[in-house]
C-alpha cells in the first residue's frame, strides 16, 4: 500500500462535495474543513477587513488573508496555519504570493474549460460538468449570472471541440462536422443544459425543505393509511401531481376535505424529497 502513495491521482469533486463531508468537532476546524474554507474563500473572492484597503486586484479562485486572521477562525496556532498552508503548496493544492502583513492564496480551481482542455470532450461529459458547474448555484454560493455565465462557456467549448476536433479532423480521420450536424448538435446539447439546469433548480428549492418536519407524514401513514405501503404510494403519487402539475384527483376525500392535513402532508413530502438530494 505504501508503493501506491508514489501514484498521483486526479479526482475531480464540487465544492458541495467538501461540504457534505466536512465534520464538525467542537470550535476547532478539522483540515478538511480548513481546507474547504479556503475553497469557499477563494471561490468568493474574500479579502479579510484588515487588508481591504490595500486595494490588491485578485483574480479568480484568489483569496487575501492573514495567517492571524485564520488562526483564529480556525482556532489553531499561528505556526499550525504555516504549516498546514505550506504543506497544501507542495501537494499542489494552492499557490502563496506573500505580502508584508497578508497572503493572497490562489485554488486550483478547474472549470468546464481545464477539464475539457485536458480530458478531450469524450472524458469531459457535458452533465458531469454542467452538474458540477451548477453545484455552487445549488447551495447558495453563485448567483445565477455567474452559473449562466459558466453554463454557457462549458456549452460552447464542448460544441466547439465536438465540431472541430484536431484543427478540423477527427481522430479517426473523418472530415469536420456539417453544417446541419453542428445545428443538430446545439439542439442537443442545449436540451442536455436545460435538463441540468432544471435538475439543480429543483434541487435548489428543495434544500430549504431538507430540515422540515416529517412527523405529519409518518402519523397519517400509521393512523390513517393502517400502515399499508400501495396506500402511501399511491399518496405520493397525487401530492407528485399536485407538485409537477398543479393538480390531482387522487387525494381522496379525506384530504380534499381537510386542506391543513393535506398542507402539512405536502410539506412533509417535499422535505423527503429533499432529504433523497445530496446534502
Amino acid at each position: 500500500m505504501k508503493d501506491n502513495k508514489k501514484n498521483i491521482a486526479i479526482v475531480v469533486a464540487s465544492a458541495e462535495v467538501f461540504d457534505f463531508l466536512r465534520e464538525k468537532v467542537g470550535e476547532r476546524k478539522t483540515r478538511t474543513e480548513a481546507y474547504y474554507d479556503l475553497l469557499d474563500k477563494s471561490l468568493a473572492g474574500f479579502v479579510s477587513e484588515l487588508q481591504r484597503r490595500t486595494g490588491y486586484d485578485l483574480q479568480p479562485n484568489q483569496c487575501h488573508v492573514t495567517i492571524s486572521g485564520l488562526a483564529e477562525e480556525w482556532h489553531w496556532h499561528r505556526a499550525t496555519v504555516r504549516s498546514f498552508l505550506e504543506t497544501l503548496e507542495e501537494l499542489g493544492q494552492l499557490e502563496k504570493v506573500k505580502l508584508p502583513k497578508s497572503i493572497v492564496i490562489t485554488m486550483p480551481v478547474k472549470f468546464g474549460r481545464t477539464l475539457a482542455a485536458e480530458n478531450g470532450h469524450d472524458a469531459a461529459d457535458l452533465g458531469s460538468l454542467l452538474d458540477s458547474a451548477l453545484s455552487g448555484w445549488v447551495i447558495g454560493k453563485m448567483t445565477s449570472d455567474e452559473a449562466g455565465s459558466l453554463c454557457e462557456q462549458i456549452i460552447r467549448e464542448h460544441l466547439d471541440m465536438i465540431a472541430n476536433p484536431s484543427g478540423g479532423r477527427s481522430s479517426d480521420g473523418n472530415a469536420e462536422m456539417t453544417e446541419k450536424e453542428i445545428v443538430q448538435l446545439e439542439d442537443d446539447l442545449r436540451e442536455k443544459a436545460m435538463t441540468c439546469i432544471a435538475h439543480a433548480a429543483l434541487t435548489r428549492v428543495l434544500r430549504k425543505s431538507r430540515f422540515g418536519d416529517v412527523a405529519p407524514m409518518d402519523a397519517y401513514f400509521h393512523a390513517d393509511l393502517g400502515e399499508e405501503w400501495a396506500a402511501l404510494i399511491d399518496t405520493f403519487k397525487a401530492l407528485a401531481e399536485l407538485l409537477v402539475e398543479g393538480e390531482t384527483d387522487n387525494l381522496g376525500e379525506t384530504l380534499e376535505e381537510n386542506a391543513p392535513l393535506r398542507d402539512s402532508l405536502y410539506k412533509a413530502f417535499h422535505a423527503l424529497l429533499a432529504r433523497k438530494e445530496p446534502a
